[in-house]
């Protein structure tokens, strides 16, 4: 799944509050990420008088190197920034032979001190050194770019729980297709093919304009929504989805007869208690609702005044 804007920045802040954290709490956040990021990223625990060589974690088969420093308040931070990069990757160096790329990560500010012990240390094994290495730096902001950002939404829902609306979602697998009718960059499709929303069934079940106007929004993403159903490799995938819709409108009706309350709940259902605040969003929620609703899974026809087939 494709994360909607307003979540990621939700997960953004998450971790810039995770990496305001000092020393060795910055430190073991940083290495539960490394350990989502890589397979099979590990952490050497401390051995005696070897210590940790100098390394707070190895991946890809040992070819990257991972030093950590979470910054300690009341302290130098520059110097001893610039100190830790050195130390650590003498370190490193003198313990570790496999690695060829070497990463620094860290919340304290690089400075001019802590910049020039770096980038020493990068012209010292540059392309024609004797042992050649990749050498960076990852502050926070690179940490979130290059490794946070890339986990999938249910990582980061595991490591930042609460994320506003995700655990309201009931129907969860449809997410792939808000995803991809709420993130196309193309415009809806119109012409002749996409009609209204029948109004005799709006009118029957005493829709207020308001709800009109999202349908017919939405109805525009119905050639979409068709052709995600007709590239999934389960041909009834339609068929389900619109007999849980029916089971979740039965469910709202027990609970109220307004109808925009019971379209809210059918929004938050496939999209979350917040989809609102992003607009492609709201616009897959109402495409979607608005196609069960012409197919005629959800609400009353007003043929029979029966309950959606």
């Amino acid at each position: 799944m494709l994360l909607t804007a307003n979540w990621r920045e939700w997960y953004h802040f998450r971790h810039q509050q995770a990496c305001f954290e000092s020393g060795t709490k910055f430190e073991d956040y940083v290495s539960r990420v490394l350990g989502l990021f890589h397979d099979d990223f590990v952490n050497p625990a401390p051995s005696g008088s070897l210590g940790d060589g100098g390394c707070d974690g190895l991946a890809e088969s040992g070819t990257i190197f991972y030093a950590c420093y979470g910054q300690r308040p009341g302290r130098d931070a520059e110097r001893e920034l610039a100190n830790k990069i050195k130390s650590d990757f003498a370190r490193g160096l003198a313990e570790w032979d496999m690695f060829h790329t070497w990463r620094f990560v860290t919340n304290a500010p690089v400075g001019p001190v802590a910049l020039r012990a770096f980038t020493g240390l990068q012209q010292d094994h540059g392309a024609s050194s004797q042992r050649p290495l990749t050498m960076r730096i990852f502050r926070t902001e690179e940490l979130w770019v290059v490794v946070v950002a890339t986990l999938a939404a249910a990582t980061l829902n595991d490591l930042f729980p609460g994320a506003p609306g995700v655990e309201n979602i009931e129907l969860a697998d449809l997410l792939p297709l808000l995803d991809s009718i709420g993130s196309a960059e193309e415009e809806p499709e119109s012409g002749g093919a996409v009609l209204p929303v029948p109004v005799n069934k709006m009118d029957f079940n005493e829709l207020p304009e308001a709800s009109r106007i999202e349908f017919n929004a939405g109805r525009l993403l119905a050639p979409r929504i068709d052709r995600w159903y007709e590239e999934s490799s389960d041909p009834n995938l339609s068929a389900k989805h619109g007999e849980r819709f029916r089971a979740l409108y039965q469910s709202a009706r027990t609970v109220t007869t307004n109808p925009v309350e019971i379209l809210e709940r059918l929004y938050v259902s496939v999209a979350g208690a917040n989809f609102r605040m992003d607009g492609r969003r709201a616009n897959a929620a109402f495409a979607v609702v608005s196609y069960f609703f012409d197919t005629c899974h959800i609400f009353e026809r007003p043929l029979d005044n029966a309950p959606a087939h």
